[in-house]
């Protein structure tokens, strides 16, 4: 007969089954089994437990310190608690005396102390290598290098202190919280440590034994009273937590940051060879930067403030200089061998100027990409518009229509809503040649497109898009020239980064005549005053937008906006002529409100935040934002240019739900300056880049230590470098460039964050 080993447990279970055969007398081990349960707990603390057994352990333990006072049937159900548990516990292995060396690329579990489980809540923070672990930068540190004493400590200081246990602690019940107290002395004063539901810290500490704890103090009539954040035998475990500047990381429930910091410390000990520098020694000269292995080292345990922040900028610009690189080999690659297509006709700018109703000044990115279209037409070639709603590619199509017109240039329409029939037509003018260029939507990169000869591809409001959606446009052509196009002021990092490899223009002028809207913040209870001016510059000839919160077009959404825009016909606007506009329309109807709205025949456009791009209504002076607070500062700021389009004084009055101090100071940004670009670095600063609108579709790298706001004299200093090395040496062939060649691999692979 086979026989199978039993399964040993970390914990010996025969006093647990000794006490329920001898009927939960509490006579099966010395000491009682209180004392059992709590060594089985001390012996377990660093075992690599699952975050729920590790709290059903604490329970179980904090369930047995009154086990003694219990009666038998009441210690029978503890007794099956701590043998299901235990029972399911392997024993730790063995210590290393000398252990044995990790390399970068190894998993976290080649280190002491992390098993399946830990490893699983490190996966969970993104960490599954050694590499990773050090890469795992702190989020701020704690000067813990001073030690307070007792007797200096003030009320509500956060204090590092070293102290010996004066006596046993005490633990008392507060309702269903129990307070762990333990007097200590400095041998000056005396204090107490505080600890809640941790009722086994009485018996962890005796009299006698040196502690450096880190917490937040209490003083009341002199008694000073430390609640425990972090607590070690003084001299312990190489003295991490305590007595020097400590790193606080990014962390999850289950990983302390006691247990980070010696992993983290575990790994610099242990990897002995660290990853050779990929910055070039001469770089890193010119530019005062420490080594790859200094910059680590004092970042996780920094000997001190300075040697930090020049850690902290060692890897900064790394990360920085490693995006540029990768920037500056792409736009080398496709210069050398996708130069491109040559489209020129030196007539186009003047006959197109000449048509114009106006003088070619200001911000009139549209004036461009209609001599983009024109210049690819008298080449025989073709241009698409690509834009990321029906509004505003109908906005396009109509304007450059216009535009156009005069010149014998007719775009087409290509949208989801038209026709199969309307559909169809269009894709054969396109595939045969026939159609010289065309406006649309998504639709634009369908499958069923084709295209005789796109030469000109034209992307605006370019963050609305995903970098996989532009480059299913840009496919359908051979080489052809590419521009993106934004309203939307981008900051210079964001646009250093996402778009590296492109020649950037601004255009930041505003036209002859435009006067900046007049921005006020009022409260939602001031309702009837913003509605009341509104209706005053309608009786002078005006026509206003309101604006309801809605940053997707979803359903609830758009009945909060049909219901508040019945609520104003009804009420505060009853007698004007209203219309409402959202995503969801018909397409047709959409087309009718808004060609209504251009003639004049409208007073009041109720919208969702579908107008912030496209809308051209050059008598709309004034705009009403409900619950201005929803919407993001660049959002506010591309819908009030909707009122700018005239010589008429604007108005944008932005209705705050919202009175916190906080989400006001946000909105007084719009307040106090009409310059995009400031609004952006704003945004940027309060948001951060990934949730900017449509940065997170451009898939920019994540950045562990740089910071896009911050850090703008290193992204530029990264530039130069990235773009002057490429230069001298495109392929990266001399020999201390080994590292960068292997990093930044092949430079004509789709990098996520370029098209």
């Amino acid at each position: 007969m086979q026989r199978h080993a039993r399964r040993r447990s970390a914990i010996p279970l025969g006093p647990l089954k000794l006490e329920a055969e001898q009927g939960y007398l509490d006579k099966a081990v010395r000491g009682g089994m209180s004392a059992f349960i709590r060594h089985a707990a001390e012996q377990l603390r660093e075992a690599d437990l699952p975050d729920e057994k590790a709290q059903a352990l604490n329970q179980l333990r904090a369930a047995c310190e009154k086990y003694a006072s219990l009666s038998p049937a009441e210690r029978r159900p503890l007794i099956a608690r701590a043998e299901s548990l235990l029972k399911d516990i392997p024993p730790p292995k063995k210590p290393r005396t000398h252990e044995a060396e990790v390399s970068w690329d190894d998993p976290v579990t080649a280190l002491t102390g992390v098993g399946p489980a830990r490893a699983e809540l490190l996966a969970r923070l993104g960490i599954t290598s050694i590499g990773d672990l050090l890469q795992h930068y702190p989020a701020r540190y704690e000067d813990r290098r001073r030690l307070v004493r007792l007797a200096e400590i003030q009320h509500g200081q956060t204090a590092t202190l070293k102290v010996t246990v004066a006596g046993r602690g005490a633990v008392i019940r507060r309702g269903r919280r129990r307070v762990t107290r333990v007097p200590v002395t400095d041998g000056d004063a005396t204090g107490e440590l505080v600890w809640f539901n941790q009722p086994y810290r009485v018996e962890q500490f005796k009299g006698g034994d040196e502690l450096v704890v880190v917490g937040a103090a209490r003083v009341r009539s002199g008694q000073v009273s430390l609640t425990v954040a972090e607590c070690e035998t003084a001299g312990s475990e190489d003295e991490l937590q305590a007595g020097r500047i400590v790193p606080v990381y990014p962390t999850i429930g289950g990983l302390s940051q006691r247990m980070l910091r010696r992993l983290v410390h575990q790994c610099l000990t242990r990897c002995r060879a660290l990853p050779e520098d990929r910055l070039p020694e001469g770089l890193r000269e010119r530019r005062e930067l420490v080594g790859f292995e200094e910059a680590l080292r004092e970042t996780h345990f920094p000997s001190g403030q300075a040697a930090q922040r020049r850690a902290r900028r060692r890897l900064a610009y790394e990360e920085l200089f490693m995006l540029q690189l990768r920037l500056a080999r792409r736009r080398h690659q496709v210069k050398r061998t996708d130069e491109g297509r040559t489209l020129a006709d030196t007539d186009a700018r003047a006959d197109l100027e000449g048509c114009l109703p106006f003088e070619l000044v200001g911000s009139g990115k549209t004036v461009v990409a209609a001599l983009a279209l024109l210049v690819a037409a008298r080449c025989g070639s073709q241009a698409a518009v690509m834009a990321p709603t029906e509004v505003l590619a109908e906005q396009h199509f109509l304007t450059l229509g216009e535009l156009l017109k005069p010149l014998g240039l007719s775009p087409v329409l290509l949208t989801a809503s038209l026709s199969p029939a309307e559909r169809k037509e269009v894709h054969e003018a396109l595939a045969s040649g026939k159609a010289g260029c065309v406006v649309g939507t998504h639709a634009l990169f369908s499958e069923g497109v084709r295209f005789a000869d796109l030469g000109v591809v034209i992307i605006d409001e370019q963050h609305r898009f995903g970098v996989r959606q532009r480059g299913l446009l840009t496919a359908k052509g051979a080489r052809p020239n590419v521009f993106v196009m934004s309203a939307t002021p981008i900051p210079r990092t964001l646009a250093l980064t996402a778009y590296g490899d492109f020649d950037i223009s601004v255009l930041d002028e505003l036209p002859p005549g435009r006067k900046a809207p007049e921005t006020r913040l009022l409260a939602a209870e001031d309702r009837d005053e913003a509605y009341a001016f509104l209706k005053e510059e309608v009786g002078a000839g005006r026509q206003a937008y309101i604006v309801c919160p809605a940053i997707e077009q979803s359903v609830e959404e758009i009945a909060a906006a049909r219901e508040r825009f019945e609520a104003l016909r009804a009420g505060e606007l009853c007698g004007l002529r209203l219309a409402l506009l959202h995503g969801r329309m018909d397409p047709e109807e959409r087309r009718e409100t808004m060609a209504a709205f251009r003639e004049g025949n409208l007073d009041v456009l109720v919208s969702t935040s579908l107008i912030e791009v496209g809308v051209d209504v050059a008598n709309a002076s004034v705009m009403v934002i409900e619950n201005a607070e929803r919407f993001g500062l660049a959002q506010l700021h591309q819908l009030r240019g909707r009122i700018s389009r005239s010589s008429h004084q604007p108005y944008c009055l932005m209705l705050a739900s919202d009175v916190s101090p906080e989400a006001l100071d946000r909105l007084r940004v719009l307040v106090r300056t009409h310059d995009g670009f400031e609004i952006a670095e704003e945004d940027l600063r309060r948001r951060g880049p990934g949730e900017l609108a449509g940065f997170r579709q451009h898939g920019l790298p994540d950045m562990r230590m740089a910071d896009l706001l911050g850090d703008t004299v290193a992204l530029a200093q990264a530039r130069e470098d990235a773009f002057a090395l490429v230069e001298a040496d495109p392929e990266l062939q001399a020999p201390e460039l080994a590292g960068l060649r292997e990093a930044v691999g092949d430079p004509r692979g789709n990098e996520p964050w370029t098209l």
